[in-house]
């Protein structure tokens, strides 16, 4: 498993991160996931919804998270190609005390947004 820390920014995977881009303090992470389904959840989810929003043919995640003080906020781009206008969905954490884990699994991706 990898191991990506980057100020409070933590993400364990068993898929490669490569950084993308670095345009001033904007930082994006580049994920491949081989269009396979990914399984989401997401750590203390009100009690009326289910365990895991699924997401089909996911090929890329980009993470885009900001090196300046005081900013833990990230966005999570889920892409079914290299483009990020082919975004399925997107949507920010603030990482400060969560944790992103990514799991290889036979037929899908696990990813989990985890309390520290």
């Amino acid at each position: 498993m990898i191991e990506y820390i980057r100020g409070d920014l933590l993400i364990r995977s068993d898929f490669e991160i490569r950084t993308f881009m670095e345009e001033g303090r904007d930082i994006d992470l580049f994920i491949p996931i081989d269009n396979r389904t990914l399984n989401l959840s997401i750590e203390g989810l009100p009690d009326f919804m289910d365990s895991r929003i699924q997401l089909n043919e996911v090929r890329n995640i980009i993470i885009r998270f900001s090196m300046e003080e005081d900013n833990n906020y990230c966005t999570i781009h889920f892409l079914k190609s290299i483009d990020l206008q082919s975004a399925t969905m997107n949507f920010i954490i603030d990482y400060s005390e969560h944790y992103i884990k990514l799991e290889r699994k036979e037929y899908c991706v696990e990813m989990h947004i985890l309390k520290r």
